[in-house]
Order: C-alpha cells, then structure tokens, then sequence
C-alpha cells in the first residue's frame, strides 16, 4: 500500500426524488453486492446516528467494524465526526474537550483493525494545540493497526472555521492495486476537489458526510446526493459517501457509479452497504454511459482549502494520534 501527501495543493439509474430503497436495514443487517472470493477490494461503508457521546459512538463504531469484517470487508468507512462528534453540533465547542477519552477510543479501534486486519477510515477531530482549534479529520488506519495518514476538511463551512482549523493536502493509496482519495462534506461542493484527485488517478473517492440533526428538510436533501452523482460522473470515479443516520438526515449513505447511478441504504437507519471493486456489474449487469472523457485543466494557481490552515508539527504529522 502507498501513502502519497501534497501539501499544496450504482444498480439502476434512480430519481432522487423517487429513491427506491434498495437496502432494508436494521442495526443487525447489512446488504452485499458482490462475491466473497477475495479477488477484489471490498468496501463497506456505514451509517449510524453519530451524537456528541463518544463513548456511545465508539460503540457503534467497533460493532460496525466486527460486522464488516465478518463479511470480509477489507476497508471500513465511517462518517465525518464519526468518533468525536460534529463541532457546532454535536460539540458546541471544544473548549475543555476530553481529548483523552478520544485518544484511548482511537487506540482501541487501531487495536480493532489489527486483531481483524482490516482497513479503517475513521471521522473524528485531530488535537493540534491549547492555541488552535482542532481539524475536522479522516484517520486512514491500516490493517496493521497504524495510522498511515489523515486527511483534513480542506473546504471548511463558516459555521466550520468558528470551531476546525482547515487542512491544506490531499491524501491517496493505494489498495489492491485501487487509487483511492478522501474528502469530507462540503468539499463536495467545489468541483476543484474532484479534480486534483482525478489527475492523481484516484478511481475509488471516500467521502465522509454529516448532513444530519436538522430540524427537518433542507436544500441538502436534494443538492448533496445530486452533487455525488455529478462528482463521479464527471470524474470517472465511484464515490462512496456515507452520512450520519441522525434524524433529520437529509439522505442516506450511498455508492454513486462513473456513470452517475446510486446504489443507496435506508435513510435514519444503522447500517452497512457493501460494494467490491473493481465493479464488474459495471460492463457485466449494466450498460454503461460515462461521462466526461476530457480530463479538466488543473490550473497551476488553485488553492484547496479555505480558512488558514495551520503548519503546527501536530497538523503536519500525518501519523498523530488525536
């Protein structure tokens, strides 16, 4: 598996609005896509109402792991502030934290990895200093139990910037012979991030969610699952973008194909949806239309964040426990 950080920079075509549910889920059911035999990189992605209680995300977190790899699984992937917490949500501020807790929790879930080999991607917040407010952060935790490296919201919200510093680097690796990338929430929203990953030859993008919590809908109902459909459509990649089940959750966890179908779970239930790649149903069960054969300019002045990230020895150590 290869590390690489820049410091400067699915079944049926479906109507969002019409969304068959494809997946019935309870907190004890999953849904696979395809064959156990080994041959690929089996992604399981997962959902679950992520809250301010870490010990009680924690719980859901290594109960996810233990199920995904009894399905064989090689890679589990959790939602943004999976572990922590969503600052300005479920964490009003970050002011007296129990940094601690989170770390001992972390460790565990490292110490998960390794006891069921297998790969986690884990949303949490990453402790930089007493001076600066934390990351919103992705910890890409090997089957050998390490982080390998940590990706930070670069595309921070307003909301974002009162309580995360923004990170400034891209993260890929490679498994299985597979480039994968990571991103979070709104970086969704700036098809610049996209970009620079597609001429990194990134094929599989994780992206983390919290869209959740609200009082009911909002224009995120609509705007984020088209947005995952036209990233990967666009892109030429499979984007695999879970969310927290918390009501109101403005949609549920999802798998887009290059051909911009979505493959989907139960919204506000906990759960996994599975996919192997490379995803043979593409030329095999479904006809597909791709889009986009012309890779876009990557412009020599982009910048990829937003806010003023920090260059702390704990924002550029990639290895750092939280």
């Amino acid at each position: 598996m290869r590390s690489n950080r820049n410091s400067s920079p699915a079944e049926r075509t479906l109507s969002w609005t019409t969304l068959l549910v494809l997946v019935l889920l309870c907190s004890q059911c999953i849904k696979a896509e395809s064959s156990d035999d080994g041959s690929g990189l089996k992604v399981a992605t997962c959902q679950f109402p992520v809250s301010g209680n870490v010990d009680e995300n924690a719980k859901y977190v290594k109960d996810l792991i233990r199920k995904a790899a009894a399905n064989k699984a090689d890679i589990v992937h959790f939602s943004e502030a999976a572990l922590s917490g969503y600052g300005g949500v479920d964490v009003p501020s970050f002011d007296n934290y129990d940094w601690d807790k989170l770390r001992r929790h972390t460790q565990e879930i490292m110490g998960l990895a390794k006891e069921h080999s297998i790969w986690v991607v884990l949303g949490s917040a990453h402790y930089l200093s007493a001076d600066e407010k934390p990351t919103n952060c992705l910890y890409i935790i090997s089957s050998e139990g390490e982080i390998i490296d940590r990706y930070d919201k670069s595309m921070c919200t307003g909301g974002d910037l009162r309580v995360y510093t923004p990170g400034n680097h891209l993260v890929t690796i490679d498994l299985k012979g597979i480039p994968c990338g990571f991103l979070i929430c709104y970086d969704s929203c700036f098809p610049e991030m996209y970009n620079v990953y597609r001429h990194r030859g990134v094929k599989v993008m994780f992206h983390s969610f919290y869209n959740a919590r609200h009082k009911g809908k909002t224009i995120l109902d609509e705007i984020i699952p088209a947005e995952i459909r036209v990233r990967a459509s666009d892109n030429l990649m499979w984007v695999v973008a879970n969310n927290s089940s918390a009501k109101h959750s403005s949609w549920p966890t999802c798998i887009a194909r290059p051909d911009g179908s979505l493959t989907a779970l139960e919204r506000g239930v906990p759960g996994i949806l599975y996919r192997t790649f490379p995803d043979r149903k593409v030329t095999d069960e479904f006809r597909s239309w791709t889009h986009n054969n012309k890779t876009m300019v990557l412009p020599a002045s982009e910048v990829y964040h937003n806010g003023t990230p920090s260059n702390h020895p704990r924002a550029t150590d990639p290895h750092a426990l939280p």
